[in-house]
């Protein structure tokens, strides 16, 4: 693969990074594994002047818990994700979304930060990041804001992020232990494919293990940007984990996938497939209990 020409930089501080990308982000990209970038490039369909690494701010790199929430820095990469015990005790379906990614050479390459801000459809942490209730700190020399997740995505390949503006920190809910989750995906031919579909499920259960109190339920790779399927999620509400409860707020799913997209991303013949893959996750999340 042939690269173009461009200078590469790097700082030791989101200061100074912060301050280059408002004097030259309409030229540069922010750079940590560079795993999808370097392909853009290579094809031609990224051409910049500046290429700004942030591997360097060892702030970036960390996972921290407090009482509510786990935070997480942009360059945490997929393996540190799968691998971490503060995000395996208290976001699991995390960690199960990141183990899925690509080969071992991508996950020790990829980062989180970069998985969200290439806001590909198929992304696998999305998911996951949207049930554990997601926000994200955005750094720019003009300050800092904090944004839901969900309201960071425009269109495939496209977010709120200005070109001066970079990704300063993920936090995602501090879940109790043993919630019940799951990651489900299916790819095309072999477990490296990028995802088909997928779905990240997350159960809230009484005390007794038999009603749902609260269920979360984001599909991935079916619309252009992340949704939850809030009307599925009212199914399970209040309800014990029967067949068919199961199975009606799994069509929900895949029937609300087609109303807030359109047949480009989910044609009807991938309904059936999305259903299942539903059922499959909503079943293996309640199994992980001993409730079914």
């Amino acid at each position: 693969m042939i690269l173009p020409e461009f200078d590469y930089v790097s700082f030791n501080s989101i200061e100074d990074t912060v301050g280059f990308l408002a004097r030259y982000g309409e030229e540069s990209k922010v750079v940590a594994g560079g795993t999808d970038l370097m392909i853009k490039l290579g094809t031609g369909e990224v051409k910049v002047k500046y290429i700004v690494n942030i591997l360097d701010m060892a702030n970036l790199g960390q996972i921290k818990v407090n009482e509510h929430r786990v935070s997480i820095g942009p360059t945490v990469t997929h393996t540190e994700l799968a691998c971490s015990p503060i995000i395996n005790k208290f976001a699991p379906v995390l960690s199960q979304g990141a183990a899925a990614i690509g080969s071992p050479q991508i996950r020790n390459q990829g980062t989180i930060g970069g998985n969200i801000g290439n806001a590909s459809p198929a992304a696998d942490t999305v998911p996951a990041l949207m049930v554990l209730n997601s926000r994200l700190k955005i750094i720019s020399q003009r300050g800092e804001r904090w944004i839901p997740l969900a309201d960071f995505f425009l269109s495939p390949h496209q977010t709120v992020l200005a070109r001066d503006e970079l990704i300063g920190e993920i936090e995602v809910e501090k879940l109790p232990q043993d919630t019940p989750f799951s990651f489900q995906r299916v790819s095309r031919r072999r477990a490296m494919d990028i995802a088909q579909m997928s779905v990240a499920v997350i159960l809230f259960m009484d005390d007794n293990g038999e009603r749902i109190l609260e269920a979360r339920i984001a599909p991935g790779s079916v619309s252009p940007t992340p949704v939850r399927i809030q009307e599925a999620e009212r199914i399970l509400k209040g309800q014990r984990a029967s067949d068919r409860v199961i199975e009606l707020a799994a069509a929900e799913v895949s029937n609300r996938a087609i109303d807030e997209s359109d047949l480009q991303w989910l044609p009807e013949y991938k309904k059936p497939a999305l259903k299942g893959l539903v059922i499959r996750a909503i079943k293996d999340a309640v199994e992980k209990r001993g409730w079914i």
